[in-house]
């Protein structure tokens, strides 16, 4: 993590968690996917703890397995950890964890933040 300050950082957490949310609804909306324990986790702790929690652990979630039988992993949260915009409240470690997970599964990663654009 790098030294926002603290209203600053504030900040991008909420907007992370709005992004997460927003990307929860579109995955609902587009391929029917309610994973309920992850925006259980998501309302209970917010966006940031929740992808920091998916990141501890050793192996991918089962949501993670569902985006990708999907073709939709641009809309995990290891993809928006990877967006650059919120790089801030993400250790490196984490952001290597989120990149090695995303690529041992074929995806894309320059292209996906290419496709992103300017941050």
């Amino acid at each position: 993590m790098t030294g926002a300050t603290a209203p600053d950082r504030a900040q991008l957490s909420r907007e992370f968690h709005e992004a997460t949310l927003e990307g929860y609804r579109f995955l609902v909306r587009t391929i029917r996917y309610q994973a309920k324990a992850f925006i259980h986790m998501v309302t209970m702790n917010g966006g940031e703890a929740t992808a920091h929690t998916l990141l501890r652990t050793p192996t991918v979630s089962d949501g993670f397995e569902r985006l990708r039988r999907e073709n939709m992993l641009q809309h995990s949260i290891e993809a928006l950890v990877l967006n650059p915009r919120y790089a801030e409240l993400f250790a490196e470690h984490e952001l290597e964890i989120a990149r090695r997970r995303m690529e041992a599964v074929g995806f894309d990663v320059e292209r996906y933040l290419d496709a992103l654009g300017p941050q």
